[in-house]
């Protein structure tokens, strides 16, 4: 695909499995977006989750490996005892000595801000601890969009991890995760949508100011900083 399409970073841990196969199975075969899947594995313990999306999608499973051009339409599973890292597209796999990172929700979501920017993606699913937030944070400052798990009849089954995310005030979207992939289909519809508009009218930039400065009075807030696209998305 020649237009740019997000990068959707997927953290979980505790209860995230049965999260994760809610996501993909709602999700569409050819969604126009990638995904990376960021867990909390034991140390020496090889993930089985290639195997188990697997029967619930039709894209492509894969674990990731060093300098892999990350494409559209595919998943991408973090290995055992590494940490994953993107830049230019491309994924950064570090094997860790000691089999151990505390962090490696919040690494990758902040690697994933800084290089795809609006086109950055975050999801906290099921899991303790607060591993995402600041990852969260990054994505949201670079112009991204941000999912964590709400609570529903499927969970999450172990809430401090998106609970942690959403209490930060920078979750765009928290719902039920069944409900997350019409709500990333529409958002991914909206690139080409708005950019076609924002390209075809002259008006665009008058409107767009006229907005921040109704916007400004009203909560305060200065949104004339964002890029046309993303204020428009938003």
């Amino acid at each position: 695909m020649d237009r740019p399409f997000p990068i959707v970073g997927v953290g979980a841990s505790a209860g995230g499995v049965e999260a994760l196969e809610y996501l993909f199975k709602a999700m569409p075969p050819e969604p126009g977006m990638a995904f990376v899947i960021i867990t909390h594995l034991a140390p020496k313990r090889e993930s089985m989750l290639p195997e188990i999306l697997a029967r619930d999608t039709r894209m492509p499973v894969l674990v990731a490996e060093h300098d892999q051009l990350v494409r559209a339409d595919h998943i991408y599973v973090a290995p055992a005892d590494c940490v994953l890292q993107i830049e230019k597209g491309r994924l950064r796999v570090r094997a860790i000595a000691d089999g151990r990172e505390r962090t490696p929700i919040d690494l990758f979501f902040a690697s994933l801000a800084d290089d795809q920017a609006e086109c950055a993606i975050g999801i906290v699913l099921s899991g303790g601890g607060s591993d995402g937030t600041l990852g969260i944070k990054a994505i949201k400052e670079h112009g991204g969009l941000t999912l964590a798990q709400g609570t529903d009849h499927s969970g999450p089954r172990h809430s401090s991890m998106p609970a942690s995310a959403i209490a930060s005030g920078l979750v765009d979207l928290a719902i039920p995760v069944e409900t997350m992939p019409e709500k990333l289909i529409a958002y991914v519809r909206s690139f080409d949508i708005l950019d076609k508009e924002v390209d075809k009218d002259d008006r665009a930039e008058t409107t767009r100011k006229a907005i921040c400065a109704i916007l400004l009075d009203q909560t305060g807030h200065d949104f004339s900083g964002y890029k046309t696209r993303t204020f428009y998305r938003r």
